[in-house]
């Protein structure tokens, strides 16, 4: 929330910076924030509300309006798992404005995760995993937050999630899969959840306490991304479906009750979708 001082100092910075201009571009969102001492985001918001669009966001507007794109840069979500999945995640709320991203992975990179891990290089082996996504998004996006916790997810604390408006469970093991269901179903706070194996993959949202990971993984131990691997292209699909799935809801709209996971697989061309 601004001040109604805060609102003034903005509305006459916007106004001498851009002039009669409906478009602002970073080095002038800068500008103002340097100027009123105000956090990128809260400018960009401000921005938005005036009717003046930050450049970045252009191409976002014709779909999701000034209004949907300010309530983006208000959102707050959690991604559990940087890996292949989590890594485009990232990369792709970053870029659409999602403004408090907050990253848990516990693990560091190593060389087998290049063939598919957008935030790894071979320049940072062994470093935190949760820290190279805070630089990455610093390096999109500035005016995102990025507030990574380099631990596993059960040890941070219960706020970290009932403080998001949505969880994303990026993570590779069934067993702990489980575990960030329960945590979430505690927390009162929606799952998006998302797997992949070679070729396929799959996609759900899981409502606070509901059972749709329990009846998917019913009586599985391991996944059988365990012997068939995990391709770039799959894990790209996979996670930019599950923002897709992620942005009507961080909108306003319900977190459906029906329960539903859509499944695909690249190689034969499938698509369906299954009701649980």
């Amino acid at each position: 929330m601004l001040t109604d001082s805060e609102r003034t100092r903005l509305r006459t910075c916007l106004r001498r910076v851009v002039g009669g201009r409906d478009h602002l571009t970073d080095c002038q969102t800068g500008q103002i924030a340097a100027e009123t001492n105000l956090p990128l985001r809260k400018v960009e918001c401000f921005a938005l509300a005036e009717g003046v669009i930050p450049e970045r966001y252009d191409r976002n507007i014709g779909t999701l309006g000034l209004e949907g794109q300010c309530k983006l840069l208000s959102s707050c979500v959690t991604v559990v798992g940087l890996g292949g999945l989590g890594g485009h995640v990232i990369e792709t709320l970053a870029r659409l404005g999602v403004g408090r991203i907050i990253g848990v992975d516990g693990d560091v990179f190593v060389e087998s995760n290049l063939n598919r891990q957008l935030l790894s290089n071979v320049e940072n082996f062994g470093q935190s995993k949760a820290e190279q996504a805070g630089l990455h998004v610093r390096r999109v996006n500035p005016a995102v937050e990025f507030v990574g916790y380099s631990a596993p997810f059960q040890s941070v604390a219960d706020r970290i999630f009932s403080d998001s408006s949505l969880v994303f469970d990026c993570l590779d093991s069934i067993s702990e899969r489980r575990v960030l269901a329960e945590r979430c179903a505690s927390a009162g706070v929606a799952l998006v959840h998302g797997a992949i194996a070679g070729w396929c993959g799959q996609v759900a949202v899981c409502p606070a306490g509901g059972d749709v990971l329990d009846r998917l993984y019913a009586g599985g131990k391991r996944g059988v991304e365990t012997h068939v691997g995990n391709l770039p292209f799959t894990a790209a699909v996979a996670a930019n479906l599950m923002v897709a799935k992620a942005v009507p809801l961080l909108l306003g709209q319900p977190v459906p009750t029906c329960l539903e996971v859509q499944f695909f697989d690249l190689l034969d061309g499938d698509w369906e979708t299954i009701k649980l």
